[in-house]
């Protein structure tokens, strides 16, 4: 495992901070290890990332033995600032702009680091006008009608200088694709390099509700490494569909054992009910496949720890499609939340719902579907999951059948979730809810923010955090699930970056489902289950 120092200023509240956050990084990446120092290291690293504005005369000389014998450094932020940047990069810093909201821009299409990033998102940082036109730019932004740098680098030597120009606000080391440049940027200077092929994949279920075949089939598409080369179905009707929709494709099967013997196929995408989860991902990794499941990852913990079990003796991936965790209003309302402009959060309410028959259809039937929280519920409670980083100590649960007896899943579900650091979910999915709640309610310690199903492109906030009483509104933004989803698939698979959707996450969400059930059945607040907490 190749060795990461990270020299920063304790005097510097973001340095400080980002010091937490690349720790988290990299550990979560799993092929670096780092280590932090506030003084100058004394030991071999393969790389070293900047983020002090005035390295001592010492530091300096000892950073530029380690460039002249082919160490690799990154700056970042006010680093680049420093004398001894200037003079490796020969770059002339201007002032700063002041933090804003700024486009950034890809300008080397198809290199490692800008390996299926968007082709323009943005950051709210500290920009500073740049001059460095002896480095290759990797990602550029505006400054009035003139091109700025935000992410350069340059071979020194035997080793490379970078720069990230930006890094200087807590909101950026938390976005998405800051961590990927950064992550990006220090294993590109470490050689690592994208593996030179196609992910072949094959879609399980073609089924006509919702399009969801043909859409995974065109993400998959998509996404520069990936392509879809066969279908199965075990209606014929279905696999003539897929034949119609998505032509030249290398096999159509109704037999999925038949689909797995295609020796050219990496990864199978499972698009079926939810009673056959388990099977066609044990099938998958049997024939030694990657393997996609639709949400819910299955109906029990039990299967969820066998699939997990083996997917890790064979060393493939096991992934859950949890797309929306890139919903629009749940990417604000979760960046609100991290900006702290609610303080901690300490309560959560969600709820859908209506007053109206659930259907005559395979999701509401209890055997097939698992019951009534197996599947909108999944995305609410990986949603909760995924905004209170903490231990689950006790879960409690109300289920229903009042009216719906011409189908078998219960009218009602209710989850409460308590929290080792002490928040409290709420979540309520309902046939017989006959006025509407919020779809969020979060109460903080300086705040509260409140989503409502009837205009849910607005994320209401209060706010106490500036000392009086504030409130307003934030917009939703796009949503961009399905492509974000398939775009880390490839990045996991082709160039080893950690696996967002991770099966260990999915079968919590499981766990809580069944326990909340288990619960209303016996009356009585239980523990949450084995590797669920």
């Amino acid at each position: 495992m190749k060795k990461i120092y990270y020299l920063f200023d304790e005097n510097y509240p973001v340095s400080c901070l980002a010091k937490t956050e690349l720790e988290q990084i990299f550990l979560k990446d799993g092929r670096f290890s780092i280590q932090s120092g506030t003084d100058v290291f004394s030991k071999n690293y393969d790389a070293v990332i900047i983020f002090k504005k005035n390295p001592s005369p010492q530091e300096e000389r000892k950073l530029e033995t380690y460039i002249d014998a082919g160490g690799n450094v990154l700056f970042i932020s006010k680093s680049i600032q420093s004398d001894l940047a200037k003079k490796l990069c020969k770059i002339r810093v201007g002032k700063e702009t002041g933090i804003q909201q700024f486009n950034v821009f890809i300008e080397k299409v198809d290199h490692y680091i800008t390996q299926r990033f968007p082709s323009e998102f943005q950051l709210t940082d500290n920009l500073m006008e740049t001059d460095c036109s002896e480095f290759d730019a990797f990602f550029s932004t505006l400054i009035g009608r003139k091109k700025m740098p935000v992410v350069f680098t340059k071979d020194y030597g035997k080793g490379k200088v970078s720069g990230i120009l930006a890094g200087d606000t807590a909101q950026t080391w938390k976005d998405f694709n800051f961590r990927k440049i950064v992550v990006r940027t220090v294993a590109w200077m470490l050689g690592e390099k994208q593996k030179e092929k196609i992910i072949n994949c094959g879609l399980v279920g073609y089924g006509p509700m919702f399009g969801m075949g043909k859409g995974h089939g065109n993400a998959i598409n998509s996404t520069p490494g990936m392509k879809t080369i066969a279908v199965c179905d075990t209606n014929p009707e279905r696999v003539e569909a897929a034949k119609q929709e998505m032509p030249g494709l290398a096999g159509y099967f109704t037999n999925l054992e038949e689909m797995l013997k295609l020796k050219e196929m990496d990864l199978i995408v499972g698009i079926v009910p939810h009673d056959v989860h388990y099977d066609v991902v044990m099938k998958g990794l049997e024939h030694g496949k990657h393997v996609i499941i639709e949400k819910p990852f299955c109906i029990t913990v039990d299967e969820a720890n066998k699939m997990i079990e083996a997917a890790q003796k064979k060393k493939l991936m096991l992934s859950v499609f949890h797309n929306r965790r890139w919903d629009g209003d749940y990417v604000v309302l979760k960046n609100l939340i991290e900006s702290g402009l609610i303080g901690d959060i300490f309560h959560i309410e969600c709820f859908i719902g209506n007053y109206k028959h659930p259907g005559y259809w395979w999701r509401s039937d209890k055997k097939t579907s698992g019951g009534v929280m197996h599947d909108w519920g999944a995305h609410f409670i990986d949603w909760i999951l995924n905004l209170v980083p903490s231990k689950i100590i006790s879960i409690y649960g109300d289920f229903q059948k009042r009216l719906w007896f011409s189908v078998t899943n219960q009218d009602h579900g209710h989850a409460i979730i308590k929290f080792e650091n002490g928040v409290l979910a709420d979540f309520i999915i309902s046939s017989i809810a006959a006025i509407n709640k919020p779809k969020w309610k979060i109460f903080g310690t300086k705040g509260a923010i409140e989503v409502n199903w009837e205009s849910a492109d607005r994320i209401n906030y209060v706010s106490f955090v500036s000392g009086i009483r504030c409130e307003g509104f934030v917009r939703s933004q796009q949503s961009t699930g399905w492509v974000e989803y398939y775009r880390n698939i490839a990045d996991h698979l082709l160039m080893g970056e950690e696996l967002i959707c991770k099966p260990e996450q999915s079968r919590r969400v499981i766990g809580i489902i069944e326990a909340a059930e288990k619960a209303s059945k016996e009356n009585r607040v239980i523990e949450p289950f084995e590797n669920c907490e």
